[in-house]
């Protein structure tokens, strides 16, 4: 037999390793279909909530906190920025209003913050990492054997809560005239970023209750929810007391009404775990 020449000795190596792999293919198919669409859309949004965290935030001072102190006065300053936010509203947070209800001196609010702007920065980023810790908490639990009911109101109770902790946080996120890179424009990217992170985690959450909804009427369901919560919940911000509990009953009501076709099918249920009743010992 003549001996084989380079070109066709490569030609089979080539052949051999395209064998090898379409052999590892169907392997590699086969793992991937057994991914949920739940653990498909979760992967998506970790990857985002780690972009967000490390490339969108703002830069907001002039100086970081070392020590303890140093935290205990930036938290200070921060308070003061709310509560004079709160009373009277984002214009009237100057630096000299913030230093003067902190009680300490104007300068001391320069050692960390570059101008007002930055405080309110730095407000709005302490109001989203609360956020997000609720966030974590309220869909962590496996949405497949709990009530609809019960469902929508381990959301919506600790995010009106929250709302009701921090009477700044609707003004802060209020809509404000500046370039979109400046440091006035840094609450806007982030209600932006904690907008998309809830729609993300419902849309999680629907994919686990009803495996069968399309990705596009999870995603339309998930922004529709997270749409009349937030309009809901800012609205609920700007009534009096007495008023309140109604329209946070109203919301958890239109979210049901909305989400029952969706998430409460015959097949979702017949699907969905059930507990096993307990064995009972004879003697």
């Amino acid at each position: 037999m003549p001996p084989r020449s380079p070109r066709t000795t490569q030609r089979t190596a080539q052949g051999a390793s395209s064998s090898r792999a379409s052999s590892r293919a169907p392997k590699r198919v086969a793992e991937r279909d057994t991914e949920s669409a739940a653990e498909r859309v979760a992967k998506v949004v970790a990857e985002r909530t780690t972009a967000d965290q490390t490339d969108d935030s703002p830069d907001t001072y002039r100086r970081q906190p070392r020590q303890s102190r140093g935290q205990r006065r930036v938290d200070l300053l921060l308070d003061a920025a709310a509560d004079v936010i709160a009373e009277h509203g984002l214009n009237a947070a100057t630096a000299e209003a913030i230093a003067q209800r902190a009680k300490t001196a104007k300068g001391s609010l320069y050692q960390f913050f570059p101008n007002r702007d930055a405080v309110v920065a730095a407000l709005a980023l302490r109001f989203a990492d609360e956020l997000r810790s609720i966030h974590e908490r309220a869909f962590a639990t496996d949405p497949r054997g709990l009530p609809l009911n019960r469902l929508i109101d381990r959301i919506v109770r600790p995010l009106a809560a929250f709302h009701d902790r921090n009477p700044a946080f609707r003004r802060v996120f209020m809509t404000a005239d500046a370039p979109i890179d400046s440091t006035g424009a840094a609450p806007n990217r982030i209600r932006s970023q904690l907008f998309e992170s809830i729609v993300d985690r419902l849309d999680i959450l629907f994919a686990a209750r009803n495996p069968r909804l399309s990705s596009r009427e999870r995603r339309r369901a998930a922004v529709v929810s997270a749409t009349i919560g937030q309009a809901l919940l800012a609205r609920r911000d700007r009534v009096i007391a007495s008023e309140r509990k109604p329209i946070l009953d109203d919301l958890r009501h239109v979210l049901f009404a909305y989400l029952t076709p969706l998430l409460d099918t015959p097949a979702v249920a017949a699907a969905a775990p059930r507990k096993r009743a307990p064995r009972t010992v004879t003697g």
